[in-house]
């Protein structure tokens, strides 16, 4: 037998099926399993049999432990359902306070999704307007954040998050600490409306310059901060006189025969002394940590601005359109202000 006749058989060998004999089992592989057993139980950690749902205030507790998600999907459902819970129940009580919610929820204020920062703005409108105003400082640190941001849409986020704080409760947004010279110097150095002082810096220093010839490149957003702006500064320098006096005379009607009692009264602030700055061992020259409380010191802060803003207003006024009639605003705002020599 020949060598190639020998291979034809050895390979024939390895395609022929083996004869088992009748009632013998076929053997098994080395590699078998053994799957002829059958479990009694299976066992879960944390396995709850009980058919009562959680309750309405441990669903809240929980949505509002979701917000600090890092997948967005969670976080944008964790708003959806606390925006839900709310609106339906728009008179009870929140079931935490509000300066817990305000904690979770200003975070996202600059989120990187639109649909986010959007739904958090929804959230706080939700929320008593006092309590908020309570709280103005915690929301007003996020929006200083959000001015100055990197990416073009959280800015004008951030925008619509300082429109409503102006019209909801404007004198505390304005009064409370780095509120007017703090959002002022943000706003203007958006727009390049900043120019370099006269005087030199206290400690020495050289005194700061930003003049930028730079414009945004969407004239609609321009428009907008501008338009902001001149509410921002209408709030300010221009408080509803009419108001104040209807509200003096009912306040004068309802404590008579006393006069001038709301002059020796308590102010209703949260901290109606902080202008004596009674508990702060030295005089803080942080432009975000000062409060002015009153117009006159309001307009006195202006000042340091006013060259730019008078500038920035003369450039602008010459371009017309949305940014010419948004500029003619900010100069409603400033007429009772004048030059900076009046300051």
């Amino acid at each position: 037998m020949g060598s190639s006749s020998r291979r034809k058989k050895e390979k024939a060998k390895d395609f022929q099926k083996p004869k088992l004999k009748v009632g013998k089992a076929r053997p098994k592989a080395t590699n078998a399993t053994n799957t002829s057993f059958q479990a009694k139980s299976i066992v879960l950690k944390q396995q709850s049999l009980s058919s009562a749902q959680p309750s309405s205030s441990d669903q809240f507790n929980h949505h509002l432990s979701l917000l600090s998600s890092k997948a967005d999907s969670q976080r944008r459902d964790a708003l959806a359902a606390l925006v839900n819970s709310m609106s339906a129940n728009t008179e009870a009580a929140t079931p935490l306070p509000a300066v817990t919610i305000i904690t979770k929820v200003r975070p996202l204020l600059i989120d990187a999704s639109k649909t986010i920062r959007s739904s958090a703005l929804e959230l706080l409108k939700l929320l008593p307007v006092e309590e908020v105003a309570r709280n103005v400082e915690a929301v007003q640190i996020y929006t200083h954040i959000g001015l100055t941001h990197m990416v073009a849409d959280i800015r004008i986020s951030t925008l619509d998050v300082l429109e409503w704080m102006l019209q909801a409760f404007g004198p505390a947004t304005v009064s409370c600490a780095g509120g007017w010279t703090g959002t002022l110097k943000r706003l203007l150095g958006t727009l390049g409306w900043q120019m370099e002082t006269k005087q030199p810096a206290s400690d020495g220093a050289k005194a700061w310059t930003n003049i930028s010839n730079a414009k945004l490149q969407d004239t609609k957003s321009r428009a907008r901060l501008i338009s902001v702006l001149a509410q921002f500064l209408d709030t300010g320098l221009n408080p509803q006189d009419h108001d104040r006096k209807v509200s003096s005379r009912n306040r004068a009607a309802e404590v008579f025969p006393l006069l001038h009692f709301d002059a020796y009264a308590i102010g209703t602030t949260a901290d109606p002394y902080r202008y004596l700055n009674l508990f702060s061992e030295t005089e803080t020259k942080d432009d975000d940590a000062i409060a002015l409380a009153d117009r006159l010191n309001r307009t006195e802060k202006l000042g340091k601005y006013l060259d730019g803003i008078l500038e920035g207003v003369d450039k602008a006024k010459k371009e017309g359109g949305e940014v010419g009639r948004a500029t003619r605003k900010v100069a409603l705002a400033l007429e009772g202000v004048g030059t900076k020599s009046s300051l």
